[in-house]
């Protein structure tokens, strides 16, 4: 069990002694949080990419859309793990919240893991992870051990409509990847040092490019984590859902990919986040990723052979852009 690997250097004794003993029969439980397009999806690819097998690794994929994209990428490292899909919504709002409980217990279960880790939807509001992971069918099976944030620090400042929820997922981490430094100077890298550190102060900051950490730093599970009672102190108020609409588009139609791009930056201004896998008229398949206004369009191998996208913004509109797409093509 991991959980043996780090913590026989802790004295305890009377209740905390008990706490520990409890947690010697559970599962690490990992929370990966951050906002859309951060890098969640290749920080858990990474992590998989370097697990060598050591540990049976359990993914929980939350994804506020109907459909999952990244489940795709995924499963295409051809990687041993075990996986949960739970689209529609974030885990920690209150619509999914029993779901997700009866969910994650039968899913350990089931597949008997290691470890699990959660990659909540770029939406979410996890403050009450600790509460959650203490309901009773879940306080024997699982405890936190460690919560991460990834943080896109080029678009950090741009995220002020959701700066509640960004706030709450930085505040309960214990590790802060700051992602994408390759494309900031050093002052904008600076700057949300700063800021960051001004809302957890007690936070480990790993500044890289693509999500890229020592994967023994993430596996080496440190038990009982350092605002453990700050976590649990938590008084938990169900998150309310999102005003950001989220919305699927999915056909068999093909594209240029002069098209796609016009079609893209014409939805630029009215999304914070496109992500997915588009057809080409030559038959090729490409990645579409946009954070704001940074788009990145790839050529990709071994995908679903169709078009699929996940597009979230406040003024979007998936009929209108179902018509522009129908436009392009002609």
């Amino acid at each position: 069990m991991l959980w043996y690997n780090s913590c026989s250097y802790l004295p305890v004794e009377g209740d905390d002694l008990k706490i520990k003993l409890s947690y010697m029969a559970a599962v690490p439980f990992y929370l990966v949080t951050g906002f859309l397009g951060s890098g969640k999806t290749t920080f858990l690819k990474h992590l998989i990419e370097h697990n060598d097998n050591r540990y049976k690794i359990g993914v929980i994929q939350n994804e506020f859309a109907p459909a999952n994209i990244d489940g795709i990428e995924l499963r295409n490292l051809k990687k041993p793990f075990e996986i949960l899909e739970i689209n529609n919504g974030s885990v920690f709002c209150v619509c999914l919240l029993g779901d997700f409980i009866s969910s994650l217990k039968s899913f350990i279960d089931q597949e008997n893991p290691d470890l699990v880790i959660l990659e909540s939807s770029g939406l979410s509001d996890p403050i009450a992870i600790s509460e959650i992971l203490q309901s009773d069918q879940l306080k024997d099976l699982v405890y936190l051990s460690s919560c991460w944030c990834i943080i896109d620090v080029g678009n950090y400042h741009k995220m002020e409509p959701v700066l509640t929820r960004i706030k709450h997922q930085i505040s309960i981490s214990d590790f802060l990847v700051l992602n994408k430094i390759d494309l900031v100077d050093s002052q904008q890298l600076e700057s949300v040092k700063d800021s960051v550190l001004k809302i957890n102060s007690l936070v480990q900051i790993l500044e890289t490019e693509y999500c890229k950490i020592a994967a023994d730093l993430f596996f080496r599970n440190e038990g009982i984590v350092q605002n453990l009672k700050q976590k649990e102190s938590r008084i938990f108020a169900g998150s309310s859902r999102p005003t950001m609409k989220a919305r699927v588009f999915k056909t068999s139609r093909k594209i240029s990919i002069d098209n796609l791009q016009i079609l893209i930056n014409q939805y630029i201004d009215q999304t914070i986040r496109i992500k997915g896998f588009v057809l080409l008229n030559n038959n090729n398949i490409v990645s579409v990723q946009t954070v704001f206004d940074r788009i990145d369009i790839k050529p990709v191998k071994d995908k679903t052979s169709n078009t699929a996208l996940i597009l979230m913004g406040e003024d979007f509109n998936l009929s209108e852009f179902n018509k522009d797409f129908r436009k392009l093509m002609e």
